[in-house]
């Protein structure tokens, strides 16, 4: 019976030495992995989630800003009784697609 025992043990401990080794496997894929995404975003000059929500935040803004120094440039010009020397006219009002910060993407930080 001890032979048996002692057998026993041995398998036991060897599958424990297995499965440690596959997780510490599985560990060093997932980084190797990551690794060479993070490698194939920098080669393509993709941006950032945060870099393009910066982006579009400051877009928004200067829009704004556009629209309201047109409203105002064209007060000036009725008070004046003057009229657009470019002749550009705007476009009609157009709304910015709105989008949720939402961490729908799991592991992003």
């Amino acid at each position: 019976m001890k032979t048996n025992n002692t057998l026993i043990d041995d398998l036991m401990s060897l599958s424990g030495n297995v499965l440690g080794n596959l997780l510490g496997a599985r560990h060093e894929m997932k980084a190797q992995a990551k690794q060479r995404m993070n490698q194939i975003v920098r080669q393509l000059n993709l941006v950032t989630r945060e870099e393009f929500d910066a982006a579009f935040a400051m877009l928004a803004k200067v829009r704004t800003m556009q629209e309201e120094l047109n409203e105002r440039l064209q007060a000036i010009e009725g008070k004046l009784n003057l009229s657009s020397k470019s002749g550009i006219k705007m476009k009609p009002k157009r709304r910015l697609p709105s989008f949720k910060k939402s961490n729908t993407r799991k592991g992003r930080s």
